[in-house]
């Protein structure tokens, strides 16, 4: 939908929620490789780094259809 319209406050939350999970998902994911493996914090900023870049593209995906 293109043209003004902007998306509404449901269409917002559920990119908030997308996003805190797929940091989560990241940083969980992460913290768990790196006590398996015992590496140290290296994983989990790999993951968080991997969360963000996913969360981003998933907002801005969504987004987009709106510009």
């Amino acid at each position: 939908m293109s043209g003004g319209q902007g998306p509404g406050w449901f269409e917002l939350a559920g990119i908030g929620v997308v996003s805190g999970l797929c940091v989560a998902a990241g940083v969980g994911g992460g913290y768990w490789i790196g006590t398996r493996v015992d590496v140290g914090v290296l994983p989990t900023f790999v993951g968080l780094a991997i969360g963000l870049a996913a969360a981003t593209a998933y907002a801005v995906y969504k987004i987009r259809s709106y510009l």
